[in-house]
């Protein structure tokens, strides 16, 4: 089950909660854990992706790479 990750405006406190996707796409009423204010909104953490490829060394020049190069190996 999908895990969706929230934060509320009021005491800033963030939660996750876990509901299937026909539960979010019914309107999910969400309101927070600490103060059950229903004036939130769902935040998005980085997603880790793993690579395929290998490092050989040479020098990083992809686009996708953060500036200080830690995907190249």
């Amino acid at each position: 089950m999908p895990t969706y990750n929230y934060k509320c405006r009021q005491c800033e406190n963030k939660f996750s909660l876990e509901a299937t996707l026909s539960e979010k796409e019914a309107g999910l009423e969400v309101s927070c854990s600490n103060c059950s204010s229903e004036d939130v909104f769902q935040i998005f953490d980085s997603v880790g992706v793993l690579g395929g490829g290998s490092s050989t060394g040479s020098d990083c020049t992809s686009s996708s790479c953060p500036p200080d190069r830690s995907c190249c190996g």
